[in-house]
């Protein structure tokens, strides 16, 4: 109910997603789908779970994130301006209630084992990099209709799970309900998002919806027990796509914060593969992810990572050569270049 009133403010506020640059849809499309996914999200909380500190923490950190979001598809900040207004929304999702991480369990230790203790300052700078990080990892992840959002219900669905299965984290008291109330309010939201924004999109996520989106799943992974090396594992294409961004950018000379063509989305497409088609194997690798750590405990979840990261780290790869070659022997009007010589 929420998303066309707010396609309706996009479109009388001006603020609207035109097909100019390096954008691959082709009208122009209204934002602000985070603001109403944020608002749905935070009516459902208000109305069915208790206002503890860290439901607090997630909902001040979120409006911050929201409003930062907004300012930059109004104002286009830049990418410094843009990186301060995430780590203000960070440091409010730890102000607002939202526990510093404290603890890092240790891989190949006994499930009863307390873990690596962190100092305080150490734990709050570690969570501030780790919500910054789950930020940019969404934005990097908006780049095609219905991707984000579909991708962010499947991990809100696997925290959900682990939530509702307490004994999994030594827990011999009450449930954490927050654990599993809080990723299916953002399920539920969600949910009513994705209709209106699968493709063709009728309206995007925008910046607020991508910043909002990485900063829940980055809180709602430290909520009760964190739950780290679960978001990790199954948000792996998008993690890894990120880093491959940051260090292709970085040698081109270019801020890890700007734009381009080359995610691993736009790979597949322009190996020929639909627009839906891709969006849909993309869900299918978050699922499988999600399902495959469930099952998995401490060390069998790193082995699983590594594992799984090299044969991503490969496909990348794979991806990036054949497009490369592409890209050498068709010009842009569809005529054949000469392909390069053979080494």
């Amino acid at each position: 109910m929420l998303t066309p009133l707010a396609r309706v403010i996009a479109v009388r506020t001006g603020d609207i997603d035109k097909p100019v640059g390096m954008k691959i849809h082709r009208r122009p499309t209204p934002l602000m789908g985070g603001v109403a996914v944020f608002a749905a999200f935070a009516l459902a909380c208000v109305l069915t779970i208790q206002h503890s500190g860290p439901v607090i923490g997630v909902l001040v950190g979120g409006a911050v994130a929201v409003a930062v979001g907004i300012a930059d598809e109004f104002f286009d900040l830049s990418p410094g301006v843009h990186l301060l207004g995430q780590i203000v929304a960070a440091v409010a999702a730890l102000l607002g209630g939202v526990r510093a991480i404290s603890s890092v369990s240790l891989p190949f230790a006994r499930l009863t084992a307390p873990g690596w203790h962190l100092p305080l300052a150490v734990g709050v700078v570690v969570t501030v990099i780790w919500l910054v990080g789950m930020m940019n990892t969404v934005n990097f992840l908006d780049g095609l209709d219905g991707l984000a959002p579909g991708i962010a219900a499947i991990s809100a669905l696997c925290l959900a799970g682990w939530a509702w299965e307490d004994q999994r984290f030594l827990v011999p008291v009450a449930p954490h309900h927050e654990d599993l109330l809080l990723p299916m309010a953002l399920v539920g939201a969600l949910i009513g998002f994705l209709p209106f924004n699968w493709h063709p999109a009728r309206i995007f996520l925008g910046d607020s919806g991508s910043m909002f989106l990485g900063m829940a799943l980055g809180t709602l992974s430290i909520v009760g027990p964190a739950k780290l090396a679960t978001a990790l594992l199954f948000l792996l294409i998008p993690v890894l796509d990120v880093a491959w961004a940051i260090v292709r950018r970085r040698l081109r000379g270019k801020s890890f914060l700007t734009g381009d063509k080359q995610h691993v989305y736009h790979r597949m497409l322009e190996l020929g593969m639909s627009h839906s088609s891709t969006v849909l194997l993309l869900y299918g690798i978050c699922a499988a992810l999600s399902v495959l750590d469930v099952l998995l405990y401490k060390q069998w979840k790193l082995l699983a990572f590594v594992v799984l990261a090299a044969i991503t780290a490969s496909l990348f790869i794979y991806l990036e050569i054949r497009a490369t070659r592409a890209s050498q022997v068709t010009r842009v009007d569809g005529s054949r270049a000469p392909a390069a010589p053979q080494e």
